[in-house]
């Protein structure tokens, strides 16, 4: 029966304990979000998924093994990444670091002390002028003795009115921001590989189109200047073809040029020193297909994306601080005490007649402190209410962002097939204007305007598909794409 009556006096005592906490337990404010993207986007784009979310390890899709090789070994080699989980740990120990009032705080002290007492002084004089009772005190004037003590010091502060679990509380919401912090470190790293890898590739395709140009150019030279040795073509027309041959040549070097500095930057981004990285020239279209994209419904981004993550964690670690700082405005209440052995001999020192001890319960009321609590609290209730708003705000940028990314995916998808049709149609020119040259029905500068609208016309169609490549990455980051979502979540 006791102890079914001990059970009941226990619960009840938690039961008064935690409705004593101050401040209110963290809920999620209410977001507007809406139903689905074609609200947002006005497109019907046929790639674009709202059934799957991307998976975790999204940059596979490209069904690139060098592009996610190097994407891996960033993930593992990169200084950016390696600092952010370094300041995770440094988060979970601050938690731990909060926690610690909860306990009892235990110190364990030992000393040794030769004491003379003054002649001219009264036994028990020093309780007047305030020290606390020990053997000189209440020693005989005159008179000298050694003193061995060992002590054992408890303090254990009571958290009636919750101010360490809310600083706990607060803490740990900062901890899990710092986490979300490092998954955004490691989304835009993986964002910046592919869009650095895609870059290089679109520079080897236009060094290819370059070097393709500048050997359809010499060759045409040699033609024309066959032509002109036999008469059937000016000199002029000599003169613009080397003019040509000198333009495309000239293209190589500064392609070149960007190509190595591109490189250079996926090393870095790799954990790798500039030059170390060996990557072969390849055409972009050759090495990357164009996936699909599983975006998810707009209410699944609000638990993927880290930036969204760490505002809301901000904003609990805010809430949670409001109730600390009221706590402030009540008594602390703690149990002190202290126990140990002291002898004036060290042969009795370890002996049961040298133990000693007090304990006993002590409380402070905050009387008046010069509106220290009162400014602690209006700075809690003003930071909630910044965080508030930088979350919302947060979710709209979010929106914002996947809204332009479809957009832009939309019209390049339409943009491509209208390049491509634009590029087949400039190759029959080029073809045309080449074989009505030779029959001599047109002049040179027919020749010369068909090359020049072919030559644009694919290298505006590389730069539309790396641009398309690279909305798409945009669009996996802004998805919050490249990390699993715990299945479940508790922001407190």
């Amino acid at each position: 029966m006791s102890t079914a009556a001990n059970s009941l006096a226990m619960m009840l005592v938690s039961l008064i304990l935690s409705s004593c906490v101050q401040g209110q337990d963290y809920q999620r404010p209410p977001v507007d979000v809406p139903d689905g993207w074609s609200r947002m986007t006005n497109t019907t784009d046929t790639s674009i998924s709202s059934n799957h979310q991307p998976e975790a390890e999204w940059w596979k899709t490209f069904q690139n093994e060098e592009l996610s090789g190097l994407i891996e070994r960033a993930l593992q080699q990169n200084h950016d990444v390696k600092r952010a989980l370094a300041r995770v740990l440094e988060g979970r120990a601050s938690v731990m670091s909060a926690a610690a009032g909860l306990y009892p705080q235990m110190n364990l002290s030992s000393s040794y002390s030769n004491i003379a007492v003054s002649k001219n002084t009264l036994a028990g004089l020093g309780l007047a002028t305030g020290r606390q009772p020990g053997s000189q005190v209440f020693a005989t004037p005159g008179t000298s003795f050694d003193l061995w003590n060992s002590a054992l010091d408890l303090r254990w502060e009571m958290d009636f009115w919750g101010r360490i679990r809310r600083g706990r509380e607060a803490a740990v919401a900062d901890a899990q921001a710092i986490e979300q912090d490092a998954r955004a470190v490691a989304l835009t790293l993986v964002s910046d590989v592919g869009q650095s890898y895609f870059r290089i590739r679109e520079l080897d395709e236009q060094l290819d189109i370059a070097k393709r140009t500048l050997t359809f150019r010499q060759e045409y030279l040699e033609i024309i200047q066959k032509r002109a040795s036999a008469g059937l073509a000016s000199e002029l027309d000599v003169k613009r073809t080397e003019v040509l041959v000198a333009e495309a040549a000239g293209r190589l070097p500064d392609l070149a040029r960007t190509r190595s500095v591109e490189s250079h930057r996926l090393e870095v981004l790799t954990g790798m020193s500039p030059g170390s990285l060996d990557l072969h020239s390849k055409p972009l279209r050759a090495v990357v297909i164009q996936p699909n994209i599983p975006v998810g419904l707009p209410s699944q981004l609000l638990e993927r994306r880290p930036d969204i993550l760490q505002a809301e964690a901000a904003l609990v670690a805010s809430n949670a601080r409001i109730g600390q700082a009221r706590a402030y405005f009540f008594p602390t209440l703690s149990i002190t005490g202290q126990g140990g052995l002291q002898s004036v001999e060290f042969s009795n020192w370890f002996t049961g007649n040298s133990l000693n001890y007090s304990i006993g319960p002590s409380i402070i009321l905050p009387i008046f402190q010069g509106g220290t609590n009162l400014a602690r609290l209006d700075s809690a209730e003003s930071r909630h209410v910044q965080m508030l708003e930088n979350y919302q705000q947060t979710i709209l940028q979010a929106f914002r962002e996947v809204a332009d990314l479809l957009t832009s995916l939309s019209a390049r998808a339409e943009q491509l097939a209208r390049q491509r049709d634009q590029l087949a149609a400039a190759l029959d020119a080029v073809r045309l204007a080449d074989v009505r040259y030779r029959k001599g029905l047109v002049n040179y500068l027919d020749v010369l305007d068909a090359q020049r609208t072919a030559l644009a016309a694919e290298t505006q169609l590389v730069l539309i598909e790396r641009t398309r490549l690279t909305d798409m990455v945009g669009l996996f980051k802004a998805l919050g794409g490249g990390w699993a979502p715990s299945p479940t979540r508790n922001p407190t």
